[in-house]
């Protein structure tokens, strides 16, 4: 690793020391992707001794400044467990649903039974509103995060970093931006959503 690396394992593991987990952070590795995602430019994630970064952010953030993210990352992991395989499947499953739904619905407008039809686009509403209250919850699971990685490392300093990041309007941060409906399929809050979230937050 060169001394950047060296020095944001360093606070990596210091993270660990405040929030009293085992410190393991031993390597550094920046990532472009994440299977056909871009590695969100607004956080990191933590294997048993491997810190995972955005590619795109290396050296515009002090090394302390990731600190605040850090935490999220740790807490979010604390509370919610390791969510990947189960969002992956429940996910799957609803877009499963519907795409039946959809396939039996347009089947029915080419003569298939009528009532066939309307049962699988009820399936398929249901399979939506399935995917929102998912996604919705682990939204909101990641912004209860950065509140209390902001009771850690504090909130103007965090609210410092994540705006410093809005001004380098890195493409899956404007994207993220300009969802519209689609933010409520989306189990990532937006940066200007964490911002927010964090402005309401009394750290008394």
């Amino acid at each position: 690793m060169d001394s950047y690396d060296t020095q944001l394992a360093r606070e990596g593991e210091d993270i660990c020391r405040v929030l009293d987990l085992p410190k393991h952070v031993r390597q550094v590795t920046w990532m472009d992707r994440i299977l056909w995602h871009t590695f969100d430019s607004d956080r990191c994630s933590f294997g048993r001794v491997v810190g995972y970064f955005p590619a795109q952010m290396k050296g515009r953030l002090e090394p302390k400044e990731w600190r605040p993210i850090m935490a999220s990352s740790r807490i979010l992991r604390q509370i919610h467990g390791n969510p990947p395989v189960r969002s992956i499947f429940i996910s799957t499953l609803a877009l499963f649903i519907l795409f039946v739904g959809i396939a039996g619905a347009s089947a029915g407008v080419l003569g298939w039974d009528g009532r066939f039809a309307l049962a699988l686009v009820i399936i398929s509403a249901a399979a939506l509103a399935l995917v929102n209250s998912y996604t919705q919850g682990q939204k909101t699971l990641k912004l209860q995060a950065d509140l209390l990685a902001a009771r850690v490392e504090g909130r103007q300093e965090f609210l410092s970093v994540l705006r410093k990041i809005q001004t380098f309007e890195l493409t899956d941060i404007v994207k993220t931006e300009r969802r519209g409906f689609r933010r409520h399929f989306s189990a990532r809050p937006s940066l200007s959503e964490r911002i927010h979230n964090l402005e309401l937050f009394n750290e008394g």
